[in-house]
């Protein structure tokens, strides 16, 4: 029976829950937001599957990288409404076309942040751009272990623990299924963003009816973090919005991602991107500001992938350590800041604002 000694050593998979063949394990949120199992001993015949497949029981290894690209989907259209460079479009459509399933976080007509599969290229926008909430996962590895076993060919792209979390409860590799995950900084709950949303609500006496955590208007290195009500608009730069500061200072993040386990060269995904930060100063000449891809090749599969897309590209041939240098967390985790606690501990109390000036005082 899967028993936790502390919070950071969950970081919310899902994978314990989706094995159990009892059903006896429920991800239940705490005070912070944050989801965790929660056993019903009474119904638990102690088989140790969910202790088989947990992903922070079983960490992974170091290992080599096979390849280190710079890269750029040829179609700015997509680059544009993307976080970064567009490949996990690329990498998307090769699969959808060949009649397979992508899974991925999307945001839903609620605002909230879950993974669904779609199997339709016109549904691939959905999936597009950074959402920086702790995905819901309800069913998720499920679906994919079914679509698996029918022999369809399956994308599945999400943070780093997602991944393995994924990869622990299917217990065997799949020919069929090409793994993507995002260089992660950490994520924040659900519980702060639906707070942000309704304080900016009130704001605004109108409802936010859409998001984009990264708007590339002012170009891929100033991005901003937009609300939008029906009639007004709210954000700022990443590095000035309070649900931003709250999250890149690690404020506002999940416990686990103080020390994750699957950064520097222990992704369980074939292919890992991120953003190039630092392109324009190590090769200014493919920088135009509108978003540079850092992808990272760690298995075969992962380099036919990006082989079989590179035609729709511009790309560069880097190495680990440049990707690295200026996007700290592809090799290395932050921690959390000395005011966390306190931050959670007045969620209910404060505003996001009033906190924000307290921790993070400018």
């Amino acid at each position: 029976m899967i028993k936790l000694s502390s919070k950071q050593d969950c970081c919310g998979c899902t994978a314990c829950a989706s094995i159990c063949p009892k059903g006896c394990i429920a991800m239940t949120p705490d005070d912070e937001g944050f989801y965790y199992p929660q056993v019903d001993a009474s119904s638990c015949i102690d088989c140790k599957l969910c202790e088989r497949v947990c992903p922070l029981l079983h960490k992974p290894a170091q290992h080599d990288v096979l390849n280190v690209y710079g890269a750029k989907n040829a179609d700015d259209t997509v680059r544009f409404t993307s976080s970064s460079g567009g490949m996990f479009t690329l990498f998307a459509m090769q699969v959808l076309n060949s009649g397979g399933t992508v899974f991925g976080a999307e945001l839903d007509e609620n605002l909230q942040v879950c993974h669904v599969g779609i199997s339709d290229k016109n549904d691939l926008s959905k999936l597009r751009g950074s959402k920086y909430v702790q995905s819901k996962m309800d069913g998720i590895f499920k679906q994919v272990r079914t679509l698996l076993s029918a022999g369809q060919k399956v994308l599945f792209s999400g943070t780093p623990c997602q991944i393995a979390g994924l990869k622990g409860f299917l217990m065997k590799d799949y020919d069929n299924l090409l793994t993507v995950d995002v260089v992660c900084h950490g994520v924040p709950s659900a519980k702060v963003y639906n707070k942000h949303l309704q304080e900016i609500a009130a704001a605004a006496n109108e409802e936010v009816q859409q998001v984009k955590f990264r708007d590339k208007g002012n170009g891929w290195k100033h991005g901003e973090t937009l609300f939008l009500t029906a009639h007004q608009r709210f954000g700022a730069s990443k590095r000035k919005e309070t649900y931003m500061r709250l999250f890149l200072n690690n404020v506002s993040i999940r416990p686990s991602c103080a020390d994750c386990a699957f950064n520097n060269k222990r992704s369980l995904a074939d292919i890992t991107i991120a953003d190039y930060w630092g392109v324009n100063k190590q090769f200014p000449e493919f920088d135009d500001d509108k978003g540079v891809t850092l992808v990272l090749i760690n298995t075969t599969k992962g380099q036919q992938l990006f082989d079989d897309v590179k035609a729709d590209t511009t790309f560069i041939s880097t190495d680990f350590a440049k990707g690295a240098q200026y996007n700290l967390a592809v090799s290395k985790s932050l921690g959390l800041h000395p005011k966390r606690q306190y931050f959670f501990d007045n969620l209910d109390h404060k505003t996001l604002k009033e906190l924000e000036q307290e921790i993070l005082p400018q």
